[in-house]
């Protein structure tokens, strides 16, 4: 009887311990691909303002745009004009905010979700001399999570957010009026909320990242040819906890990844569409990548509309293709008042 009460104990442990390994896979899984994609969101959304404030202007946009006292929008807008330089801005200081919608999920074994997001980001920057832009960006962030089969299929619970915030200075500086540098720093803390289904719990995470880039632009009547060569690390900070009877241990992830993107954009009275291709790797990565990829692209699309002299507003969506078993998509829209 003794014999086969130890063996009923040791098949407990092991199936708890099977329960355990499975769920660690599913948690691990969401960790990297939610801290690739929340910093992917993040980098993008202040690297994009960044590059709408100081690249070359498209040539044929005069900082003329004006209503006079009568009422009437004086526009000029003729790609027989002279451009904009990148240094040579009307305006010092510049206000703008963006919000974005992102969606993703992931199919593999053990790891199968859909998540929505939801980040929404301000920002205040001074062209300091005309080559140096500094500012800072402040954001907030909601995550919702839903698991699919996770555990062997005893967890289809919710992973969400309790509260995130982010705090990211940032900086451009025109080498010429066609080669920038730009950087960006970020610290991000998350509360999340882990639930299977039956019980749920609460955990802590911390994410630091740098971006840097460089990019290069070349205008040829109403076109704008830009292209970017850039580096991201981030460092996250997890905490451990119990959900029920279940202790889920978590360790630090990081992510080193190389970024390059290649933009064409056309101004016609005032209006500038664009289209880019942007590529991913990942040099650097805490835990191996589902079927070892370490590699994505993504397609945009976006619309830009100057629609003063001191106002501008952007719409952009993104589709995101070639990493195996997971899939993003986004949208944002964003505008910008200098003065």
């Amino acid at each position: 009887m003794k014999k086969f009460l130890a063996a009923v104990a040791v098949l407990a442990v092991l199936s708890f311990a099977a329960t355990a390994m499975a769920e660690n896979n599913g948690q691990k899984v969401a960790n990297n691909d939610i801290v690739r994609a929340t910093s992917n969101v993040a980098a993008s959304m202040v690297q994009s303002r960044v590059a709408n404030i100081v690249a070359p202007k498209p040539l044929g946009l005069r900082a003329s745009n004006s209503v006079d006292a009568n009422g009437n929008f004086n526009f000029a807008a003729n790609a027989n004009e002279l451009g904009i330089s990148s240094g040579d801005a009307g305006y010092d200081f510049g206000l703008w905010g963006m919000g974005q919608y992102t969606t993703f999920e992931s199919t593999a074994s053990g790891a199968k979700y859909d998540a929505d997001m939801y980040n929404i980001m301000i920002g205040f920057d001074w062209r300091a001399t005309p080559e140096f832009l500094i500012g800072v960006a402040a954001g907030w962030g909601s995550l919702d999570l839903d698991k699919k089969d996770w555990s062997g299929g005893t967890d289809d619970g919710k992973l969400s957010t309790d509260d995130e915030w982010t705090i990211m200075p940032y900086m451009a500086y025109n080498i010429t009026d066609t080669w920038i540098l730009d950087g960006a720093f970020a610290y991000t803390s998350s509360e999340y909320k882990d639930d299977d289904g039956t019980d749920s719990a609460h955990y802590d995470s911390d994410r630091y990242l740098t971006n840097i880039g460089i990019s290069k632009y070349y205008l040829y009547d109403a076109w704008t040819f830009s292209g970017r060569l850039g580096y991201m690390y981030v460092h996250g900070d997890l905490s451990s906890y119990s959900r029920g009877a279940a202790d889920i241990n978590q360790t630090d992830s990081y992510l080193g990844q190389l970024s390059l993107e290649a933009k064409a954009a056309y101004f016609v009275d005032g209006w500038e569409p664009y289209a880019a291709l942007k590529y991913f790797y990942d040099t650097t990565v805490s835990d191996i990548p589902v079927n070892s990829d370490y590699d994505e692209f993504e397609g945009v699309l976006g619309v830009k509309w100057y629609a003063s002299d001191q106002w501008s507003l952007n719409l952009e969506g993104g589709a995101t293709m070639g990493r195996d078993k997971y899939e993003a998509y986004r949208g944002q829209a964003s505008v910008r008042y200098e003065f």
